[in-house]
């Protein structure tokens, strides 16, 4: 079975997978401080009005504004990369029927791979395997061998980027409610860091690996298109047979 190149178009994601490769460093980036400004909250004893603990409670107040300041640019940080990792997916979604793959014989469609996020409790599976499913087409249909399994590094970055979700929505509960001691608050806060941290590692190795194979096989594309079609031969430009020459 094959299927001509010239029906869809390949267009390179490879400038948005760079930026979110960035933004996923940065984000880790800000995850390694977090990680190792955290326990200096067990220095400072929450904010008193005695004026025996008013140096304290300044750079209690301090602390508080840098952990705002942190909190703040992780957010932002966050919030671009999803955006920007959704715009890489779509765009390399789009790619696959130039690939030989046409959109219909696919599992997911590069809508229902980015929609999938949103979606609670099928936002736990259906985007690995949407993702998953782009890595294996990316690739010329006629070298494709069925379906190949993706390198481990995929299975790793979906398993930690689920844990270090959940492990940084408990670390915000447990912060605002106030019910357990601050030194839990501690070491769950850099669990969910150093969790973070791993997974984006993965991330920017699924996005790299998934990148660099369209990247690669968009090279076979130019020998595979045809070029322009001839002209029409029109009746004058039929060649007309030569008489015989007469001694």
């Amino acid at each position: 079975m094959s299927f001509s190149p010239t029906h869809s178009t390949y267009v390179s994601a490879h400038s948005r997978a760079q930026l979110t490769k960035t933004l996923i460093v940065a984000g880790a980036v800000f995850s390694v401080l977090s990680l190792f400004i955290s326990p200096f909250q067990l220095m400072f004893s929450p904010l008193a009005e005695d004026d025996a603990a008013a140096a304290e409670n300044v750079g209690a107040l301090l602390y508080a504004l840098l952990l705002l300041g942190l909190g703040s640019l992780q957010i932002i940080v966050y919030i671009a990369t999803v955006i920007v990792f959704l715009m890489w997916l779509y765009r390399s979604y789009e790619n696959l029927p130039a690939f030989g793959t046409p959109a219909r014989s696919l599992e997911y469609s590069s809508g229902w791979a980015v929609g999938s996020f949103f979606i609670p409790f099928v936002n736990l599976v259906i985007p690995y395997r949407a993702v998953r499913e782009l890595w294996q087409k990316s690739e010329p249909y006629e070298t494709s061998f069925g379906s190949q399994s993706p390198p481990a590094t995929f299975p790793l970055w979906w398993g930690f980027w689920i844990i270090s979700n959940i492990a940084s929505n408990v670390s915000l509960r447990v912060a605002f409610r106030g019910e357990v001691s601050m030194e839990n608050v501690v070491i769950i806060s850099s669990i969910a860091d150093a969790l973070n941290i791993i997974a984006a590692i993965f991330a920017v190795v699924v996005v790299a690996k998934i990148d660099r194979r369209q990247e690669e096989a968009s090279k076979s594309l130019v020998f595979a298109r045809p070029g322009p079609p001839m002209p029409p031969t029109t009746f004058d430009e039929v060649p007309q047979p030569q008489p015989y020459p007469t001694a």
